[in-house]
């Protein structure tokens, strides 16, 4: 059990404790440690940025030095800060998050990000239909509401533990009109049109997982991450069933890993039903992002 700090945190105002926070987290080989422990700090004492940085000589209440007391001995156990807070920042919103839900990544926010660039050139840009595919949180369809008002999202995740998260969020965000969650293995059972659907679905190949960080592969849901030997058995699914649900000119999105976007890319190119497919790289120059579009006329 990590050590107990509540004499020396009496002793220690803001500054002091967040630099004793950083150090600790950094000497247990966490990244980013300094920003953690703002993130701590600021959230312990429910300052903004600007109070909080304009009070770095108060002392900490007697609540707050048990509360980073706490966050501390959890973090240096390897659990990730976002499920410690419940609470992960993605596209500019605060989503819950907890053990049952994958934490939202960057990457996805560049997924978010092309699939609303091409909103005006989806079939029914004026009321578009949008699928969700292994919501997780929610964090991809509840973005997507509330950055295009007129769209409609269908949001689905075989997790039924994880919707509850999910439907949590959209209550959150006042979306919870205009996305439905389904509790559904793929999109085999969703009997309805789409103009877009979006997928982050799991895409770690089973042997690396226990090669990935603690935080990953101790703390996050074992079903969101593994996707099979290749990392891409529920990939190849959604590639083969999308054309079944996609309206004519509708776009398929999918996030994938390091090493598999010119495989999914290839999968689809290969079939004439696809036309327009891309790759997108993240900010780190990886190919993170396949997109393609179902053609407007199918050969009878």
């Amino acid at each position: 059990m990590p050590p107990r700090y509540s004499k020396l945190l009496h002793c220690l105002n803001i500054q002091a404790t967040w630099q004793f926070v950083a150090e600790r987290l950094n000497q247990a080989g966490i990244d980013d440690a300094s920003r953690e422990a703002t993130i701590v700090l600021q959230h312990v004492t429910h300052q903004p940025p600007a109070e909080f940085f304009a009070n770095l000589q108060r002392m900490l209440l007697p609540e707050e030095r048990e509360h980073v007391e706490q966050i501390l001995s959890r973090r240096l156990e390897r659990e990730p800060l976002q499920y410690i807070l419940k609470s992960a920042c993605f596209y500019g919103r605060d989503f819950h998050v907890d053990a049952r839900v994958l934490i939202p990544r960057p990457e996805t926010e560049l997924l978010v990000e092309h699939v609303l660039t091409r909103a005006p050139d989806l079939p029914y840009a004026v009321a578009p239909r949008m699928l969700d595919v292994g919501t997780g949180s929610g964090a991809i369809a509840i973005t997507l509401a509330c950055e295009l008002e007129n769209v409609q999202v269908v949001a689905i995740d075989r997790s039924a533990a994880a919707l509850q998260v999910a439907r949590a969020n959209a209550a959150k965000h006042m979306v919870s009109d205009r996305v439905s969650f389904i509790q559904a293995d793929l999109i085999s059972a969703i009997g309805m049109q789409v103009d877009a659907i979006a997928a982050n679905l799991p895409y770690i190949p089973t042997a690396d997982i226990p090669g990935l960080s603690a935080e990953v592969s101790s703390f996050e849901p074992r079903a969101a991450l593994d996707g099979g030997a290749s990392g891409l058995d529920l990939i190849r699914v959604l590639c083969l069933q999308a054309p079944t649900l996609l309206k004519p000119d509708g776009w398929l999105f999918l996030e994938v890993g390091q090493h598999q976007a010119a495989e999914v890319a290839g999968l689809l190119s290969d079939v004439p039903i696809w036309t327009a497919t891309d790759v997108l790289r993240d900010l780190r120059g990886i190919d993170r992002i396949v997109v393609a579009r179902i053609r407007r006329h199918t050969a009878q």
